[in-house]
């Protein structure tokens, strides 16, 4: 197999959604949430019944989901985003080689090659790869927009390369590549038989 080269630049709305694929991949994240609601809602209900001020039970719930709320916008939008922007190596030129040894990537400040067995999962929506490597408490992935591959014969064999190194839950047929990014090409070149 001929390894796979791209190069991109990565753009503030790539980022930001594949941050919120790695946010919403981890599990714990959604019963996090629930027990901050919970505890928002115990304590208000606390004081309500410690003090004399009577507090609606409507109130501590619109309260809870705004805490809450609160949390999700700061952790999937503000964060990540004051992080592209503050971060001036996010948005350099990356040139990232994939073969069979690793992932070899290259941006004008950093020179390394990386093991296939320093990912754990890959996430995937219809723009994005993720490949989310592990470091507990960081943003640790490596993105790659789809956008990058030539055609979809090399997103095809990235596919592949995915599911023997990292996933074999990914799909490597030509059906699992539905991104209309390609130029179209016709099953047949003929014109119908309208006879």
């Amino acid at each position: 197999m001929q390894p796979i080269h791209v190069k991109f630049n990565h753009t503030e709305k790539e980022y930001l959604a594949a941050a919120r694929m790695l946010l919403f991949g981890q599990k714990e994240l959604v019963a996090r949430l629930i027990i901050i609601l919970v505890l928002v809602w115990l304590g208000i209900m606390m004081i309500s019944l410690l003090s004399e001020f009577e507090f609606p039970l409507w109130a501590s719930f619109w309260i809870g989901l705004l805490v809450d709320a609160s949390f999700v916008y700061v952790g999937l939008v503000d964060a990540p985003r004051r992080l592209f922007r503050k971060d001036s190596k996010m948005r350099e030129q990356f040139e990232l080689t994939f073969s069979e040894e690793g992932v070899a990537l290259k941006t004008p400040q950093i020179d390394s090659k990386l093991a296939w067995s320093l990912y754990k999962r890959v996430l995937e929506n219809k723009s994005l790869y993720v490949l989310v490597y592990d470091a507990p408490g960081r943003m640790a992935m490596t993105v790659v927009p789809k956008r990058v591959f030539r055609d979809a014969s090399e997103e095809l064999e990235f596919r592949r390369l995915v599911h023997r190194q990292i996933d074999p839950s990914v799909a490597f047929t030509n059906d699992s590549i539905s991104d209309q990014n390609y130029a179209y090409a016709p099953s047949k070149l003929e014109p119908p038989d309208w006879r």
